[in-house]
């Protein structure tokens, strides 16, 4: 049963002497406001923690028993239904043995209008990623990690239950028993829920995306007022994300990647597997992250439980790596007589394609603009158009650009003995290009498709046996997340 606690009263001074809004539910806390002895219920604030999205979490000390600590969840608004039902759910089917454990409600500043916080389990430990960057964390300990996660995924699934926002710190390596804990549930789905946005997509950490939710965010102009329906095959996906970066310390696609450019990586582009980034890495643990990252959710595994059976069975085989610490390491000298030597981790750097090209040789070329070309073909061929396209970092609307793109690329289809290298088109991104998902050719960058001749799509170029796409000039970073639109006020 949820208790709520009267408040301590209003203190000017605690975000710096600045005033708000006498109604909080017309204001944005500032993500600091709660300082240290603040008391939120019968809890006081010790620290902050860290800061999200849509709330900050500090770790508070129970009043009535001192040294008791927990985690302070606090929305940024009054009236959040996000925090509402992430409440409502861990205190019933999220509720799990690997999931943090829920443990009351208070608002601050006042008991009915006030900002909504929930109190959880405080757990001291490390995010998925870092702690596989300790040098005491070997292949088998890690596998097992994942097998856990694997399991506690097909529990939830089971009740109706998606987490839909599975990234390495949410998933949390406790340091007492190296158990892993689920973490934020706000954005997760079950049965009977509405949705949280208007948009086609929940909120979401682009880069953790599936590939089919990123088809459904193209198209979902042709559909306005649906939402994505997600499986638990995306979950299963962010999973096989998680574990790429934690065993490869990179995302399968770079997250400094253009939006655009990353959406369309995520789609057509079959990543470099986790054993060739990192060679320490056993090849059945590699196998079955690559089985994740499947284009088609059909590939992948249909179940936490069967990922589960699948992890356990390759630790089961007889691969020394399996004892071994996911990354080397080297000693470095004290710079200072007397001084303790430092280990630093040696991260695999991400393998740069080889690609040999004969030399140039003349192209036909026709030059067209991005927004003829987008009347013409519509929805057709956005997929084909997007890598062309921007994406604002508030949201996942496509805007055209400000300024002409070579849309088609012809070859002479006249046969020849010598196969030429395309010449880098107009406005195309030139050398040096990103390691691990461009090839560079003839001096610019193009991106490798799934398809091969003679089924490449319009606008690419058929060479050496690959489809290849222009890269197109681009100066935005992507986001992190992808906001789909506003809070759905139903």
């Amino acid at each position: 049963m949820i208790s709520w606690y009267e408040v301590a009263p209003w203190r000017s001074d605690l975000s710096g002497g600045a005033k708000v809004s006498t109604n909080p539910e017309e204001v944005r806390m500032f993500p600091d406001a709660l300082a240290p002895g603040t008391q939120v219920g019968r809890w006081r604030v010790v620290e902050q923690l860290g800061v999200g999205g849509q709330g900050a979490v500090y770790r508070v000390e129970d009043i009535d028993h001192p040294g008791d600590f927990y985690a302070l969840k606090l929305a940024f608004y009054a009236r959040d239904g996000r925090a509402e039902r992430e409440v409502a759910l861990m205190m019933t089917r999220a509720a799990h043995p690997h999931v943090v454990r829920f443990h009351g409600c208070a608002r601050w500043l006042h008991p009915r209008k006030g900002w909504l916080g929930f109190v959880m389990d405080w757990v001291p430990g490390l995010a998925l990623d870092v702690w596989a960057e300790t040098g005491d964390t070997t292949f088998r300990k890690f596998a097992a990690a994942g097998a856990t996660v694997a399991r506690t995924l097909g529990d939830l699934h089971d009740r109706g239950v998606l987490h839909r926002d599975l990234k390495p710190e949410h998933i949390l390596i406790r340091k007492s028993d190296g158990q892993p804990v689920l973490l934020d549930f706000g954005v997760a789905w079950f049965e009977g829920a509405a949705p949280l946005t208007t948009g086609p997509l929940p909120p979401a950490t682009l880069f953790q995306l599936s590939p089919e939710a990123v088809r459904f965010l193209w198209h979902s102009s042709e559909r306005p007022g649906t939402h994505h329906a997600l499986q638990p095959t995306d979950d299963l996906y962010a999973l096989g994300v998680c574990l790429y970066r934690a065993t490869t310390g990179h995302y399968p696609f770079s997250e400094w990647l253009p939006a655009d450019m990353l959406q369309l990586a995520i789609v057509h582009v079959q990543p470099l597997a986790p054993v060739l980034v990192n060679p320490r890495v056993p090849r059945a643990l590699s196998d079955v992250i690559m089985r994740l990252l499947a284009k088609d959710p059909s590939e992948r595994y249909p179940s936490g439980a069967a990922l589960h059976a699948a992890l356990v069975a390759a630790v089961s085989s007889e691969d020394a790596a399996w004892d071994s610490s996911i990354f080397a390491w080297e000693e470095v000298p004290p710079t200072q007589e007397g001084g303790i030597p430092e280990r630093h981790i040696l991260r695999p750097p991400r393998p740069k394609p080889s690609w040999t090209a004969p030399p140039p040789a003349p192209m036909q070329m026709e030059r067209r603009s991005l927004w003829f070309r987008s009347l013409l073909l519509a929805a057709a061929v956005l997929l084909i158009l997007l890598p062309m396209v921007r994406v604002p970092p508030v949201g996942p609307s496509v805007l055209a650009p400000d300024e002409e793109w070579i849309t088609d690329v012809r070859v002479d289809p006249a046969p020849s003995r010598i196969e030429q290298a395309p010449l880098p088109a107009r406005n195309q991104k030139l050398a040096p290009c990103t390691e691990g998902l461009e090839v560079e050719l003839s001096g610019a960058c193009w991106l490798s498709l799934e398809r091969r001749p003679p089924n490449c799509p319009p606008q690419t170029v058929a060479y050496k046996g690959k489809c290849l796409l222009p890269v197109p000039k681009s100066s935005r970073p992507v986001p992190t997340s992808v906001d789909a639109g506003m809070p759905d006020a139903r």
